[in-house]
């Protein structure tokens, strides 16, 4: 049996950018050298660049190089399911990140790594809360 696939949201995504927390940056390094799958939805990484205000040194490595542990799963197809589970006024750029993310978590099988688990209340997704 292989572990399932780790998909970060944009609150780990920003812990690992700002240090907040070394454990962000040791789920990838655990990743990295047990050659174990991260994603990231594309809307978690808008979202986090967003929050960043395009200060992302560190999380450009984990997008960019091709030796990343990271894969980042766009919208495609999966925009249209996305768009209409978030349907309705007043709908933020996180609100539609949680959407997909529970998508994409349901699609691939995957765990979501979360800072804010309550983001995923009432939902249906394996989360793990990342949180000291």
């Amino acid at each position: 049996m292989t572990d399932p696939v780790l998909l970060l949201d944009s609150t780990v995504l920003i812990a690992y950018e700002r240090d907040l927390t070394r454990r962000a940056q040791a789920v990838v390094l655990e990743a990295l050298a047990e050659g174990r799958l991260l994603a990231t939805a594309a809307l978690s990484l808008a979202v986090a660049c967003a929050e960043l205000g395009g200060e992302t040194r560190e999380l450009a490595w984990l997008v960019y190089d091709r030796d990343s542990p990271l894969s980042v799963l766009p919208l495609a197809l999966g925009a249209m399911e996305v768009g209409a589970a978030a349907a309705g006024n007043g709908k933020t750029a996180g609100d539609l990140e949680v959407v997909q993310v529970i998508h994409e978590a349901r699609a691939a099988s995957a765990v979501v790594l979360t800072y804010d688990p309550d983001r995923y209340a009432g939902r249906r997704a394996d989360v793990i809360d990342l949180r000291p």
